[in-house]
């Protein structure tokens, strides 16, 4: 009776194999990209003066090191299946903008980055139901 409380007025949903791989598969990209911003463990390919200019930007605004906690914490969320609802909603912002970034100035990277959005986009709609009170 007691775990009946504990679950009431939560809806779960249950996940198939497929969406299960690309969930643990986009978690560890965020997990492994964050963590890059930090330990810089994989190289970067040289850039173009723009891209560098953003990216100069970026460092001094302290914006990608919030973005590499962001990745981190959302990757560790997805793993564990913890608010992965939310959880979308602020990696598809990342995504979104990690798309339109190399749609605009870097468009050799693309491919990556619309990986990362098409997985994010999968999860939402496997996640549908957790969304629609939002277009209620």
């Amino acid at each position: 009776m007691e775990n009946q409380s504990l679950t009431q007025g939560y809806s779960f949903v249950s996940e198939g194999k497929a969406t299960t791989v690309i969930r643990y598969l986009l978690a560890v990209m965020m997990i492994v990209f964050g963590l890059n911003k930090f330990l810089n463990f994989i190289p970067m390919p040289p850039a173009s003066e723009e891209v560098a200019q953003v990216f100069g930007s970026l460092m001094l605004m302290g914006v990608l090191p919030i973005v590499g906690i962001i990745e981190v914490v959302g990757g560790l969320l997805l793993a564990t299946k913890k608010a992965v609802p939310a959880t979308l909603v602020v990696l598809g912002a990342v995504g979104f903008n990690a798309f339109l970034f190399h749609a605009t100035l870097d468009p050799a990277g693309i491919g990556g980055a619309t990986f990362f959005l098409g997985m994010v986009i999968y999860l939402a709609y496997a996640y549908r139901s957790k969304f629609a009170p939002l277009f209620k």
